[in-house]
């Protein structure tokens, strides 16, 4: 199986889409400014590999039919249609699909549909921006991050986000469908840099950019690896038609494509046969306008040999890795497979309102502000895209609760309503503020991430933690916070994420309600296993420490020097019978003692 595809990642504004157009040789060119990317575009096979070079490709069957067997009982058509999609998808050509990632954050969080450890990724950054320059300032009409986790994120921080979320995703390694004949290549790590808009910016810069970059990654976050000066290439490209010379800084980039394509591990790859036949059979059902079909449908196709029904799930899996479908195997999703992928993005972006791409009507300023949207307002925005999204809703919302989109609030006193994490962009309070410190509290219990930025983990986990606990009132949810009660309300729980850490708290409603070791542990324990369950949807496991933040800061607040690993805090030993010490990192600057049993009370038996 010779299939790849590329993943073009970047801020707003990078050039991601021009590039892409420009890799197209046979791409119609024009002095029309590029169309900003909407969510994210796919494009299937869109170039292939010939003789080591690559070129677009003209699909000369793409309108063979797809499978209306389904619904179709004219046997004599049947076995026409499904000759024609054998036929069609036995051709052997090395084939490569690409993904143009939109820049505007509000997008970012339905991008996980997406990233696999099955692609290679060409990260865009425009070096004509300073790495220190905050990137809101620019491209305002299309980038508005305001009151949201990355309003102040700077050029760097997006570059180190973006390599960031690539390691986590992308572990070539650990493909369990390698064969024999492809473990021995060396593994390689499917990164490939372009520095954009070079013609802006003067030849010392275009010299010494690729030192700026590797010099604003930490050591200790281990993401230099994935820079290499072999994928990183500086480019002229403007949205007008290219002049020679800048068309020679284009073929460089496709040469370095196919290069890092023939390396992957998986290209080349041995398949079941049978998996081939269901990929092929979900290509065609998607060709002729099928989103959404039920196992149980496609096992009735006889005409086809398919997986079993006991072997399925393994190749549904691969295909979702492919990029191909979006299938899970949990309970309210094992019977149900979204064929159209495009489709499934495209009703999650219809949601969202990023101000230029808004499709709502009525209480935009709701939705823009707290992330809440109503039964109501979800049908008729939904409605409106004429895309059927209303007809599969039952079939949509799981898979989107699933990646952390979208949830229902259970108990809303309003009537149905859902919750967006990614959409809130309230501040924490100082009446949530408050309400923690007027009773009895924990101290912060922290889960350091060492390789990985956790906002888009912070929503799995808020949209998880709903089926636990009650909300505490959805007032208190903020872009960077969520509270929850237990059933009895006697321990509330506040649960928060910082640039590094996910952040959890249990305290009273008040002094009179004391906190019991019991219940705070089974919420410790709680949390942590849905930490664990949700780091194991992704390819690369992610690794996180656990310990707890200093006592002078307060929930949500940043915590890089104020975290102490559980170990450290074991460590302490007894001078004056209280357990005190200085507190490491704040001897000089801001001294003051920690207690040790202060810290760790409630959480340990």
């Amino acid at each position: 199986m010779f299939r790849a595809r590329g993943m073009i990642v970047g801020c707003a504004g990078a050039g991601k889409t021009t590039l892409l157009r420009k890799l197209q040789r046979n791409y119609q060119e024009d002095n029309q400014p590029t169309e900003t990317t909407v969510g994210l575009e796919v494009h299937e096979d869109l170039f292939e590999i010939k003789d080591g070079t690559l070129y677009d490709f003209i699909d000369s069957e793409e309108n063979i039919p797809g499978p209306r067997f389904l619904w179709d009982d004219e046997e004599e058509e049947k076995r026409k249609v499904i000759k024609d999609i054998l036929h069609h998808s036995s051709r052997g050509t090395k084939l490569i699909s690409m993904t143009d990632f939109a820049g505007q954050v509000a997008y970012y969080a339905c991008h996980q549909v997406y990233l696999s450890r099955r692609a290679f990724y060409i990260v865009v950054v425009d070096m004509s921006k300073g790495l220190d320059e905050e990137v809101r300032i620019y491209h305002t009409d299309r980038h508005n991050p305001e009151g949201s986790l990355f309003h102040s994120w700077k050029y760097k921080d997006y570059f180190h986000f973006w390599l960031q979320s690539i390691q986590t995703y992308c572990d070539v390694g650990d493909t369990q469908t390698i064969q024999e004949s492809t473990k021995s290549r060396s593994s390689v790590h499917p990164v490939i840099i372009v520095a954009s808009h070079a013609d802006e910016v003067n030849e010392d810069l275009q010299k010494r950019f690729y030192e700026e970059l590797e010099n604003c990654l930490s050591d200790e976050q281990s993401l230099k690896h994935l820079m290499s000066r072999n994928r990183y290439l500086n480019v002229a490209c403007p949205p007008n038609k290219l002049q020679p010379k800048q068309e020679d800084s284009i073929e460089p980039l496709r040469k370095c494509m196919v290069e890092t394509v023939e390396k992957m591990p998986q290209w080349g790859e041995k398949i079941p046969m049978k998996w081939a036949n269901l990929e092929k059979v979900l290509i065609g059902m998607k060709k002729n306008g099928v989103k959404v079909i039920k196992v149980k449908k496609l096992l009735e196709i006889e005409e086809v040999d398919l997986p079993s029904d006991k072997n399925l799930n393994d190749g549904l899996r691969f295909l979702h890795e492919m990029g191909q479908i979006v299938y899970f195997a949990d309970e309210k999703m094992k019977d149900i497979i979204i064929v159209n992928v495009q489709w499934f993005v495209d009703a999650f972006k219809y949601i969202i309102t990023d101000e230029k791409h808004l499709a709502r009507k009525g209480s935009k300023n709701l939705l823009i502000t707290t992330g809440r949207i109503t039964e109501n307002e979800l049908k008729e925005t939904w409605e409106n895209s004429k895309n059927n999204y209303i007809e599969h809703k039952d079939e949509i919302l799981p898979y989107m609760d699933k990646l952390g989109l979208m949830t229902e609030i259970p108990d809303d006193s309003k009537g149905k309503t859902y919750y967006i994490p990614s959409m809130n962009r309230t501040k924490l309070t100082d009446d949530c503020r408050y309400v923690i410190k007027k009773g009895q509290k924990t101290s912060i219990m922290v889960f350091h991430f060492k390789t990985y930025l956790p906002h888009f983990f912070f929503f799995r986990l808020v949209v998880n933690c709903f089926k636990k606990w009650k909300p505490l009132d959805m007032e208190f949810f903020c872009k960077n916070a969520a509270f929850y009660t237990v059933e009895d309300a006697s321990h509330y729980i506040a649960i928060a994420v910082n640039k590094t850490s996910i952040q959890l708290q249990v305290f009273s409603a008040d002094k009179d309600m004391n906190l019991q070791s019991e219940c705070v542990i089974q919420i410790r324990d709680t949390v942590e296993s849905l930490i664990n369950e949700v780091t194991q949807t992704f390819h690369r496991h992610i690794e996180y420490e656990r310990g707890f933040s200093c006592t002078v800061i307060n929930i949500t607040d940043e915590d890089d020097e104020y975290f102490l690993r559980e170990s450290q805090i074991v460590e302490i030993k007894s001078i004056t019978g209280k357990e005190k010490r200085s507190f490491p990192k704040h001897v000089l600057r801001n001294p003051h003692d920690i207690n040790k049993y202060q810290m760790m009370q409630f959480w340990f038996k």
